[in-house]
């Protein structure tokens, strides 16, 4: 298996007792907004995971954030990552005799306070590893609400 991820777009992030995460107001596809465009939105958060065949550990990690109708990242944030070494080291203890793929696995919760929001469509994000692979890691239509 190749490189892959998703992102999870919601109103809130929470960091809850024993390590948890609670995303608030997640949205399924497809954020409606009334008022007229260009508008902001107060806040609005992207939780993403990126996954990687064990076997290929990550060197770097940068996260990019597109907006409607911009092909230049309107953010991006790096993923700190553990050397080749000590990711090598996190899956060398896993069993091995399940049938299941081992992966590594980096994640990072993005939070826009406030977020400018100039037209409707999708926006996208996009994760960038060792420099060079782009992995598609969700979209978001934004629209006007009917």
């Amino acid at each position: 298996m190749d490189r892959y991820g998703y992102s999870i777009f919601c109103d809130d992030i929470r960091n809850e007792p024993g390590g948890k995460l609670s995303f608030i107001g997640c949205y399924n596809g497809v954020i409606f907004i009334a008022g007229q465009f260009p508008l902001v939105l107060p806040k609005l958060c992207v939780h993403t995971h990126i996954f990687s065949p064990a076997s290929r550990p990550f060197k770097s990690i940068a996260v990019r954030c597109y907006l409607p109708g911009g092909d230049r990242p309107f953010a991006e944030e790096p993923i700190e990552t553990p050397k080749s070494s000590e990711q090598a080291e996190l899956v060398a203890n896993l069993r091995t005799d399940t049938g299941a793929p081992l992966y590594i696995v980096a994640a990072t919760s993005l939070i826009f306070t406030p977020l400018e929001v100039r037209c409707p469509g999708l926006m996208r994000i996009r994760g960038f590893i060792d420099a060079e692979q782009g992995v598609r890691l969700g979209s978001l239509r934004i629209e006007h609400a009917p």
